[in-house]
């Protein structure tokens, strides 16, 4: 195989170039356009004139953001590559229907490849590309396909690109090209080298391949906040040197900015995931020089006869003048023709791989004997220090971030120990609030048993007068023992209720208002009985709900009990307490209200607070109202506040 490579500049040269070679036409003859020019009409002139000179060849071509020609970058410049195969098949298709990535992977490795396909070239123009699951759809079938390429650039102005099919423009679409060959030898080879800088950051909105935001900041918000306000307009172009970088397994990888829809969101050419870590990424000059000169060393101990470079208009905007130190050791072994583009693919039987950011080469030979060369590398240099002042500012980047993340991991390690003693005293006071309550559940017993009791003892003493008179009646004897056995049934149900009272609801339970406010009420009728206190229920929230009803019947019973208590110590003529449930907003409130004159405002932001009481501290622990609200917000995600009314208090629970 021969490859030639020509700097276009017109027609007539290019016939004198084709001539001058001897470049003969055939469908084994591979076509290769890199355009940085985006004017159309001028590319299908060049196009039409290939055609008419090769009818049989294999035309394809995309456009750049430069290119590469043996051993000089260009720009503004139309490369023109020839290759010509001897032992090797070519096959080309084009496809445009507008599909969804993988299948679009499944439909090119349907119609184009089959199980003797060496390399498969792909130039892709689309603003909708999952490039990852286009591979994915290729390598379902043929795990071990060597692929190579990319995505088309124009200029950085990522509106404009497209690429090229025989004599035909595609503005939108995917030209692939497929190698085959028993004597065909490929390979290809990558690095890429950027390093996270700064904090990292989580993507907390996206949809597939759009970049809504990051952490709750659209992603224009945040390249402004931490780049600044040119960097920001400036996008999607200044993408192309401030990558994400996003972390794997092997290291981290870039992912640069594809277009921009003009709503604060960017578009990228894979799948951006919502929770993942992002940080802003830099490249370190010397480390990519470096590991260019690695793989080139690799590389030549391979046989190659041509290279085709597919690299990043990014790392090339980065680089300057030193990312000729890339292209010019390849172009000592052979032929090298390619493009910088605005994403690079690599697929072989080890990986695949969707890059940004990167350095890709590709090598062909129909020959197996690797090139006996001498390489010479241009030593790294740094005249005006200009790279050594971005290593030292993106150092002090880094390691200010190491030191504030540490900062931040040992305040989280002090909160995380205080919320632990929070905890701790929290349950200290709940220890002590139910112990205070259990005192209080006793008196209500004791409330609630009296009466039962009392019946018990009449109905016992009528029965042993009987018998001292010798009035047996069976009658009554019967009739009396069920009254003692109802009464016992009550003391007996009396118990089951306080028990399940101090029994927590572990999980959430299906319940209504309606049922809360009655076992509530059951607990406190004796004593609001004996204080002639009068209750007035209004439940306009029938349908059931979901949540933990022994703990909002322990809370309803604490605000019962203390709107009874303000009651009595205010001496209220006539006493009533107000119960009144309803929804509102997919919420179901309990409100419990008295008419007793209210809270005294000065107070009444602090009732809530653990150890505040109005009693005397023989008479509370201060902790009731306290706990209630820790309740009903931590135990049933609802919400206790406090008004005053026109007759007193009026507290609201919400549900």
């Amino acid at each position: 195989m021969r490859t030639y490579n020509l700097r276009y500049r017109s027609l007539d040269k290019l016939k004198d170039f084709v001539a001058g070679h001897a470049i003969v036409d055939s469908p084994a003859l591979l076509i290769q356009i890199f355009s940085y020019s985006l004017d159309q009409r001028r590319v299908t002139t060049i196009l039409s004139h290939l055609r008419k000179l090769f009818p049989s060849a294999v035309i394809a071509g995309t456009t750049t953001d430069g290119e590469v020609l043996d051993g000089r970058i260009l720009d503004k410049d139309i490369v023109i590559s020839f290759t010509a195969f001897e032992k090797t098949e070519l096959r080309i298709a084009a496809f445009t229907e507008k599909r969804e990535s993988l299948e679009r992977g499944r439909e090119i490795a349907g119609k184009l490849v089959d199980a003797e396909t060496k390399v498969l070239l792909l130039y892709v123009r689309s603003n909708e590309i999952d490039a990852p699951r286009l591979l994915e759809g290729i390598h379902e079938r043929y795990p071990k396909l060597l692929i190579s390429g990319g995505l088309t650039a124009d200029q950085g102005r990522f509106e404009d690109g497209f690429v090229m099919h025989g004599e035909r423009i595609l503005t939108e679409g995917v030209v692939a090209i497929a190698l085959e060959g028993d004597a065909l030898i490929a390979h290809n080879y990558y690095t890429s080298q950027w390093e996270p800088v700064g904090k990292a950051f989580t993507i907390t909105k996206s949809k597939q391949n759009r970049l809504i935001s990051v952490d709750k900041m659209s992603v224009q918000s945040l390249y402004a906040r931490y780049l600044g306000e040119e960097i920001a307009k400036n996008l999607p172009l200044s993408g192309l040197q401030f990558p994400f970088v996003l972390q794997r397994e092997d290291g981290y990888i870039a992912r640069t900015p594809l277009w921009d829809p003009g709503d604060g969101s960017l578009v990228f050419a894979t799948h951006m995931r919502e929770g993942e870590s992002v940080q802003i990424g830099f490249g370190d000059a010397r480390k990519m020089l470096s590991n260019v000169e690695k793989i080139t060393r690799e590389a030549l101990q391979k046989p190659i006869e041509s290279i085709f470079v597919f690299a990043s208009a990014g790392r090339r905007r980065f680089l300057k003048e030193l990312a000729l130190y890339e292209v010019q050791p390849l172009s000592q072994i052979a032929p090298v023709s390619g493009f910088y583009g605005y994403g690079e693919f690599i697929a072989n039987e080890k990986e695949r791989l969707f890059l940004n950011q990167s350095f890709t080469f590709l090598t062909l030979s129909e020959s197996d004997t690797p090139p006996q060369r001498d390489l010479h590398f241009r030593a790294f240099t740094d005249p005006h220090g200009d790279l050594q002042t971005l290593r030292a500012l993106s150092n002090i980047a880094k390691v200010s971030s190491m030191e504030l993340q540490e900062l931040n991991q040992k305040l989280e390690s002090r909160i995380r120990d205080e919320v632990a003693k929070n905890r701790k005293k929290d349950s200290i006071l709940i220890h002590n609030s139910k112990l205070a309550q259990m005192g209080e559940m006793m008196s209500l017993i004791a409330h609630q048993w009296r009466q039962p009791l009392s019946a018990i003892s009449a109905t016992s003493t009528g029965l042993h007068v009987k018998l001292e008179l010798g009035k047996f009646d069976e009658a009554f004897f019967l009739s009396s023992l069920d009254k003692i056995e109802g009464y016992v049934r009550h003391l007996s149900e009396t118990i089951d209720d306080f028990t399940n009272f101090f029994k927590p609801t572990k999980k959430s339970e299906l319940t209504t208002c309606g049922y809360i406010i009655e076992r509530a009420l059951f607990i406190m009728s004796s004593s609001l009985r004996k204080h002639s206190i009068d209750v007035m229920v209004d439940n306009s929230a029938p349908d059931a709900f979901h949540t933990h009803p022994n703990e909002v019947i322990q809370v309803l019973i604490n605000l019962i009990k203390n709107a009874e208590n303000i009651l009595i110590k205010r001496e209220i003529a006539k006493p009533i307490i107000s119960i009144t449930a309803y929804e509102r907003d997919r919420h179901r409130y309990i409100e419990v209200s008295d008419n007793a004159g209210g809270i005294d405002e000065a107070i009444i932001d602090k009732i809530f607070e653990p150890y505040f009481t109005t009693k005397n501290a023989k008479d509370s622990t201060g902790l009731g109202l306290y706990m209630s609200r820790f309740i009903i917000e931590e135990s049933c995600g609802g919400k206790l506040t406090v008004t005053n009314s026109n007759e007193g208090a009026l507290f609201t629970i919400r549900l």
